[in-house]
Order: C-alpha cells, then structure tokens, then sequence
C-alpha cells in the first residue's frame, strides 16, 4: 500500500500530482473510493478543470462500493432491511422480551438503542467473544458495571437474529459479507489498474475490514488527511494503527492553510500567532443578520472584486437553523445555489393535511385541526368551501360530542360534515382496534385515498403523496415482527412513521455559491468561504456520552478486544478537525461570523472556537472597527448600499430616504406604476400634519352614517366608536366581521354567562308581576321562584347547548343558581315603591332636533311606580365597571347605557304618562351591587352628553376614522391592521382636531 497525507489543501494537490505524472494512458481505469460524494464531486471537476478530462477515472463511495462488489456478487439477492420505522418496530418488540426488558421502551430509548446497535454492528464486535471477556477478563469497572453490557450485548445478540429472520429483507451484515466475500476475485476491482481511498481520516471497523481485504487482493494507495496538528488529534490513533503501520508513507503537506495563513499552524495550539489578513470576524445581531451580510458581501465580491458565485461556499455545523432564511435571502439578492436542503413532512402543505387528517381523534376532533383538514386545498369533497364557513360560525371547541351537540344548531347547518365527521370517527376508531398489521394498513391508506384530492396534487406533491402512501403499507410488514397490532397502536406507529419523513430539495444551479454544512465540507476548498453559527453549542456541537454503550465499553471494545469503534466523547476532538477543515477550505477570504443573539432573543455566547481563531490571527473581537451587522433593519439597509439593496429592501429605504427613493428606484430600473403610488402613499404617510386618506378620512361617511342611522345606534356601537373610530369603521364600516369565539369546555364565555342571567331574571320578574307577589314574598318563597326560571330554561343536561363537560356544567350551573339566588334577594329589598313590569323590550328612538339620530337598543327591564306614574331603568351588567358616578362615567368610560335607554324611554309611548325616576346598573356576578343615575344627574348631564353623541355621530358623517390606541387594543382584532404602531399615523391623529376634540368632550 501506497500511503500520502497531508492536510485536505496539500492532499488534493497530492492527487492531481499523482494523477498527472502516474496516469499516462487515457484508456487506464482508475477507481477513487472517497469518503463523501462531496470530496468525489470536488477532485472530478478539478481533473477536469486542469487536466481536461478525467475518462476513465471513476469516484464512488465506500457505501457505494459495498453496494458494486454485492450486486457482482452471483445470485438473486433481498432487498436489505431498511434503517427506518420497521427497524424501529423490531427494536421496541426486542426491548419487551423476556430477560430484554430491562428499561421502558420509550420512543426516544428506541432510538438510542438502534444508534448504539449500529455503532457496534459497524465495529463487527462479535457478541460470543463479548461474552467470554465479561466472564474470564480481570477488570474492576466490568465488575461494578458490566451487567448493562451484558445486557446489552444481549439484545445485539437477539437483534442480529432477528435482523435475519424478516421475510423479504436481508441485513445489511449480510450484504456486506457477500461483497467481502467477492472483493478477492471481483471483476470489477480487476478492471482497474489501480484503486485509490481518499479522504479517510476515519473508519468503522466494517469498512476497515473491506479496505484491508482490498488491500490484501489489489494494489492500493491511500490518501489520507492528516498532520501533526493540534486539529488532528481525533485521527491520531487510526492513522498511526491503520495508516502509517501498514506503510512508510509520504508527506506531502506544503504547509498551506488558506487564507489563515501562517496563523493556521497556531490554531489549537497553546501558544503562538499571525497575522491573517485574509481573515474576518463579523459579529451579526442574531442568524438572520448573519445571512443578509453573506448575501450582501457575496454581491460585493461579485460585482466589485470580479469572484464568480462557484468560488464561494457558506458553510455552517449544522445547515438545518439556516437553510429556510438562506433561501429567501438568497433568492431575493439573485444570488444562485448550488445545495441540497433536507425538510420534514410536516413542512409541506399535503404532508401537514396528511398528519392532520390521521390526528383528528388523538386530538379530540378540535376545533383547528378539523378546519385545518376542511380547509386543505388537497381535501377532497366539494362541499369543502360550504364546510369551512359552518365550521367558522360554529360553536364548538373540541371533543366529538361537541360537535353533535352544537353544529346541528349552526347557521346554515349542512348535515352532510357531521356525516364526514361521524364516519371518519368510526374510521379512525378502526384503526384503534386490536387487528392485522396488513388489515391496518390497508384501512389507512383507504381513509387517505378517500380524503384526498389526488387532482390538486403539484408539482412535489405528487412524490410525498407517493412517499406517504408506501410508508402506510410499510406497516403491513410489520407482521414479521409481531402478527397483531395492540389498541391504539396502530395509530401511533403510522404517525411516528409519517414524523420521520424527510424529502429533499435542490437548488442545484451549475456555477452557484455552495451552501452545505462542516461534516459535508471536508476536503472542499473555495476562494471566499462565510463561516455561520460559530456561537456556545453550535459549533463545537456538545455530544454527550452514549447513554447505552458507554464510553468505557467502547474502550474495552476498540483497545482491548480490537474492534474498531470511537469513544462518544472522541467526538469533541472530531469537531476540532471539522472547524480546522472549514476554516481553511478559503484560500483567499474566511469571513468567521457569529450572532450576538439566538432565536429566543437571548444573549448568544461567542464559540472558543472563535476566540480561538481570534488569538491565532491576532484579531481583537472587541476591535471598533470590527465588521458588526446591526439589529435594526433600517441600519442594515443603510450600510449595504443602494447597488445591492432587493426590491423589498429598497422599499424599507423609502422610509430612511423619502426624498431620494423616486430616483434611487428609477436608477434601479424598478419604478413602476404601483411603485410610483406606493412612493406616494409612503411619502403621505411619512407627514406629521393633518390627518390623511391614510387615517381613515374616507369620502362615503355619509353613506355610512346613513346605513348605520336606518336601524339605529345602539349604546355598544357608540361606546365602540368613542373608543377608537378606526376600530368602529373596521367593525361597521367595512364590516371585517369579527370570528365567533369557540366554547370552552371547561368554561361559560361571559357573554353566553349573561344571556343566560337575562333569561332566568325576564322569566323570575315576569311571573312574579303577573300574579302580583313582588312585593309579598317571603325569601324562601322568591329562591322558589328562581328555582323554576331557573329550570324552565337549564337543567344537567343543558351542557350539550354549551359543549361544556357536564360535571363543569353542573359546577357553573350551582354557581349561577347561588349568585341569581343572592342578587334576587337584595334587589327586591331595593325596589322601594317600584316593581319590574317590563323585560327585555326592544326599543329604538327617531331622530329629533336636540339629536339628529336614531337609536336603538334593548331595555333589559324598566320598574314601574304605578301610584307616583314614574318609571326606573335598569340594565343587567355581568360584571361591575366603572364608579359610581354614571354620570361622570358616560364620558370617561363611555358607559352610555344609563343615559341613553331614559333618553329612549322618555320618547316611548308605552310610557306615555310616566315621569322619570332615573335608570340603574345592577351587577350581578360579584355580588349585588347598585349604581344609578338619578333624573337630576340626567337632566344636569343632558346637554353635555347630547352634544358628545352628536360629536361621535357627527364623525361618522365627516367620514373621520382615527385610530386611539388604547388598552383595549389587547381584544381587538383589527390591532394588526390599523398601524397603531406608527409613529406617524399616531401622532397624527392625537394633533388632529376631531383627536382633540374627542379627547376634550370626555374630560
């Protein structure tokens, strides 16, 4: 064997070296095995590139390689037992046989066993000759704690016999052997004059054993990433034990380190440094802020520095925190990729309608979940649109029996979704039952071909729909595990299946900036490489010791019994190697960027890897005029430069720069007619002055007023536009009608609590003026009465009108019975000489010359006097809010119900004859409480309050909506629309006239 090594630079000049001055005939066969597809794709487009050709030169991996030698090898052959859900299936049923049962199987257990098992399936360790040495080796700690692997050795054991015995499928032991067994007399490995591995710093002890029989049968030279280097220390001991003992070996490192230069010979070491001019640490306000500096840095090299986009890499630890914003950014900049970008099912639109659709019943049938499923563009019926809608104005929270109990009472109500909901219930409860796996499986897949839509399927859809469906019948192989599926099972082995999806997206663009992550990235080498995440706990990842098999069993296994298998822990070394890796894959530029905060918005702490970097390039963190991405965007926009700024961002500059945006767009080429307006628009807003079409001064407030003035104000309307014009334009105007509030189960919402206190009270008050008794009762006698108003209306099973637990309605029933039953007592001792004698009396009022409006509203109950013909107000409140003064309220807290239903009832001929006594606010959820308003405070307020009613009215014909933020903001559901948060549009309508006028009338 021949040996090279040197550091990844130095080793692929090694190569081409080689290649050029050994390989003198095109016609030769040459075979590269290479540690990634990545290190294969970078050496075959360098040959190309300097050579011209590389015919005849074949890369593949050392998987690939298995693979070859296996299917040469004579005979039909099984597929090999996949390393997903079913392997998952036949690990959990081992850890629940007797003698294997020794800790609770739980999914996450599951995994860590099957990644323990992989690793000491990929040594090749023997479990008979693991056996021996915990019975007959002398060793103190196996004594104390060799029982766990005992047991564990145990289940690999169990697991390789079962592994087997899987009708239809092979392990992979098995194809692996075949091909050992065919490398020595391989057609295919003869047909090369020579065979080199490349890139290996590395090996499992499986693919160990096939270089060696390679080795063993063929000429072999072996180029391997290695130096005397701090970085290097995880690949010490297996280039001393298996590279360097089995050949002199070359050293062919030229001392190259990049753009860290001299620096990179310092890196990890405990003293000395360089300066590295090449090198800089830019410190971002958080992930995305490190993005947009690589899109914009990237554009500036482009442009300015004549780079092409392929000699540019963005490489992170890990590429997952960084693939959804790197995408975006990187689209919006123009900036082609050249990566592979790994998703989730559930990040798909089907692959969510898919989860959601077999989630319905392990979520109680709520309430988002169904509409999620009805609304999926792939859910099949038609009537889905017509579903959506009654879904909305329905009642129902969750649980089955919501639905049955208030859907049939929606507006509009289709049976035909309480059928779909009562069958795909009685479907999925199948599921549940104890049955076949195969049984299962096709009931599943039924349930999904029946829901869904398979014409709307597009573009990617189609091979998730594909993907979704192979993993439902997957489960039928099951069977080979364990015949029957066990109550609700079934279920949650088939979500489980579906979480572990994943479907990969590329944007492979010939001549793209590379984006991949650091494991990816050895052996690459780029003229400007950007460095994301070197932040605590990113990169370097913390590994945490193998919960399973140990950090000392994988000592006994490597350096006692030989097998060859790495320490957990040996892992921090190999995230040294990995950094030293990516930071010197820049030959010209290295831009080492962290985040000041993580995602969370807390503080992020910088890695030691870059403070690191830092000491060996002599570089200050803290330096003033240290590259530094700010956390506002309008700061990033100004230091990017026009030249490089997106559509989009250049919109926000307008913001920055009203007075030059025209022309910056025009100079962008990207003024366009909406542009144009939206310059113009975004200039209005921008002013301080009077208040705009902007701000809600519309043209059609008489049109408005007009529709509204048909039926009348009601007090809640006029409290409403008291309280934020805007939001009463929205809610009238526009009529952006506000979602219904779902029931609780556990909870009466306090509107349907008061509904339910005005009918028992018109039903108490009423009975008792018609047979005369409201003033002979006795108290028992009055809670009698109350019992009866009570239970015409609400009985135990009431519950079903509400979608409340019936033991919470029983608790909320007691609860209302006790507060009605408190409020009734007091309020009969303080009638006096009046009685209850009308009840919830719809009333309006026309327009007069001291008020030009119409009101309206509905008077809860009105006592009379019959002797003094005077008549009293009162209005039912569920809760008690503002002071005692009602008077003082109607402006501050815009109570209007006590002054405007005596306006109204003075004007009803119903009480012609009567003379005002006033109006109340009787509270009834905390305790008996009484405010009222007595005439006189009526008549003192009178004047005032007209011309305030006036004012709110006369708003609505001036077309005047502003927005008057305010704690009520918190409930509104127009807050997010109504840029109350603009500085501008606020200030504006506090300066305004009608914001000072109405600011004025409620002092």
């Amino acid at each position: 064997m021949k040996l090279f090594y040197a550091h990844y630079p130095s080793l692929e000049d090694a190569f081409v070296r080689l290649v050029r001055t050994e390989r003198r005939d095109a016609l030769s066969r040459w075979l590269v095995v290479c540690s990634s597809s990545f290190v294969a794709g970078r050496l075959k487009n360098r040959l190309a590139r300097e050579l011209g050709a590389a015919a005849n030169i074949y890369f593949m991996t050392g998987g690939a390689l298995v693979s070859e030698l296996d299917a040469e090898a004579p005979g039909e052959v099984l597929p090999l037992l996949p390393q997903d859900n079913l392997r998952d299936f036949l690990i959990k049923n081992l850890l629940a046989e007797p003698g294997l049962d020794r800790y609770p199987a739980s999914r996450g257990f599951v995994q860590a066993v099957k990644s323990s098992l992989r690793d000491l399936a990929d040594s090749l360790a023997d479990p008979d000759v693991l056996d021996e040495h915990l019975r007959t080796a002398p060793d103190a700690v196996l004594e104390q704690d060799g029982e766990r692997l005992a047991w564990f050795n145990r289940v690999y054991r169990r697991y390789r016999e079962r592994e087997d015995s899987i009708p239809g499928f092979r392990s992979y032991q098995a194809a692996f052997e075949r091909a050992l067994g065919q490398a020595d007399h391989s057609a295919f490995l003869q047909s090369f004059s020579k065979i080199i591995f490349y890139g290996f710093y590395d090996m499992p002890g499986r693919q160990l054993e096939l270089l060696n029989r390679v080795r063993a049968a063929y000429p072999v030279t072996v180029f391997a990433p290695y130096i005397k280097h701090p970085a290097y220390r995880f690949a010490k001991k297996f280039f001393e034990t298996n590279w360097l003992g089995a050949s002199g070996g070359e050293d062919a490192e030229a001392g190259r380190f990049g753009a860290l230069g001299k620096s990179g010979g310092f890196l990890f070491s405990p003293e000395g440094s360089a300066d590295a001019p090449g090198v800089q640490v830019v410190s971002a306000a958080d992930a995305k802020g490190e993005v947009f500096y690589a899109a914009k840095e990237i554009l500036r090299l482009v442009e300015k520095e004549g780079y092409r986009f392929a000699d540019i890499a963005v490489i992170a630890r890990s590429a997952a925190p960084y693939q959804d914003e790197l995408r975006r950014a990187f689209k919006a900049n123009c900036i082609p990729l050249d990566a592979s970008f790994a998703y989730a099912l559930q990040k798909f639109p089907l692959g969510v309608f898919c989860l959601n659709l077999f989630s319905l019943a392990a979520n109680g049938f709520d309430r988002e979940t169904v509409q999620a499923v009805v609304s999926s563009p792939y859910f099949k019926r038609t009537e889905k649109y017509k579903w959506r809608a009654l879904i909305t104005r329905s009642l129902v929270s969750r649980d089955f029996s919501q639905w049955l109990d208030l859907l049939p009472q929606t507006k509009n109500y289709d049976p035909g979704l309480l059928d779909w909901l009562t069958e795909t219930k009685r479907r999925l409860e199948a599921l549940d039952a104890p049955q076949r796996w195969q049984k299962g499986a096709e009931l599943a897949l039924a349930l999904l071909e029946d829901n869904t839509d398979q014409s709307a399927l597009e573009g990617k859809d189609g091979e998730i729909y594909r993907a979704v469906c192979d993993k439902i019948k997957s489960l039928a192989a099951y069977e080979a595990v364990r015949k029957n599926a066990g109550a609700g099972e079934l279920v949650r082995e088939l979500a489980d299946a579906l979480a572990a999806l994943s479907f990969n997206e590329a944007e492979a663009v010939r001549g793209g900036v590379t984006f991949t992550d650091a494991s990816r990235a050895r052996g690459l080498s780029f003229k400007a490489v950007f460095l994301l995440g070197l932040n605590d706990k990113s990169f370097p990842l913390i590994t945490p010791e193998d919960p399973v098999l140990r950090d000392y069993y994988r000592y006994v296994l490597r350096d006692v019994l030989g097998y060859w298998i790495n320490q957990s822990l040996d892992r921090a070394d190999e995230e040294r190697l990995l950094f030293f890796a990516a930071a010197t894959a820049a030959t010209d530029k290295l831009y080492a960027l962290y985040a000041r905060a993580g995602a969370d918005g807390k503080a992020a702490v910088p890695s030691v890897y870059l403070a690191e970097l830092a000491r060996a390039a002599n570089l200050n963190l803290q330096a003033d005029d240290a590259p530094r991405v700010s956390g506002r965007l309008s700061e990033r926009i100004a230091a990017a430069g026009n030249e490089f700024l997106t559509p989009k961002e250049m919109s926000y500059s307008v913001i920055l720069h009203p007075a030059s945006a025209r022309k910056n767009y025009e100079r962008a080429g990207l003024l366009s007619g909406g542009v144009s307006r939206a310059l113009s628009a975004a200039a209005e807003l921008s002013k301080s002055g009077a208040l705009t079409d902007f701000d809600g001064m519309i043209q059609s407030g008489a049109e408005i007023f007009a529709r509204e003035n048909k039926t009348g104000f009601s007090p809640s309307a006029l409290q409403e536009l008291g309280q934020c014009p805007m939001k009463y334009f929205f809610d009238k105007g526009l009529r952006l009608a506000e979602p219904d509030e779902p029931l609780s189960r556990r909870e009466l919402s306090p509107d349907r609590r008061g509904t339910a206190y005005h009918e028992i009270l018109k039903d108490f008050y009423e009975e008792l003026y018609q047979k005369g008794l409201t003033h002979e009762l006795f108290d028992s006698a009055a809670l009698e009465y109350l019992r009866r108003a009570v239970e015409k209306h609400y009985d135990k099973n009431s519950y079903r009108a509400f979608g409340i637990y019936p033991v919470v309605w029983e608790l909320i029933l007691k609860d209302m019975e006790e507060k009605l039953s408190a409020f009734v007592l007091e309020d009969l001792r303080h009638l006096g000489p009046f009685t209850p004698a009308k009840f919830e009396i719809p009333v309006s009022c026309e327009p007069t010359d001291e008020l030009p409006v119409r009101l309206r509203g509905i008077i809860d109950r009105v006592d009379v006097d019959e002797k003094a013909k005077t008549f009293c107000v009162a209005d039912y409140k569920s809760s008690r809010k503002g002071t005692k003064d009602l008077a003082s309220d109607l402006f501050k807290h815009l109570i209007f119900q006590p002054f405007v239903y005596v306006f109204i009832a003075l004007h009803l001929k119903e009480l012609e004859g009567y003379t005002s006594a006033g109006s109340c606010l009787l509270s009834i959820n905390k305790g008996y409480d009484r405010r009222d308003l007595t005439p006189e405070a009526f008549e003192a307020v009178r004047g005032r309050a007209v011309r305030f009613l006036n004012l709110l009215t006369g708003m609505i014909q001036d077309g005047t909506f502003f927005l008057n933020p305010s704690d009520l903001c918190a409930y509104c559901p127009y807050a997010a629309i109504c840029r109350r948060d603009s500085f501008k549009s606020l200030l504006r309508a506090r300066k305004s006239a009608a914001g000072r006028s109405l600011e004025e009338a409620r002092q």
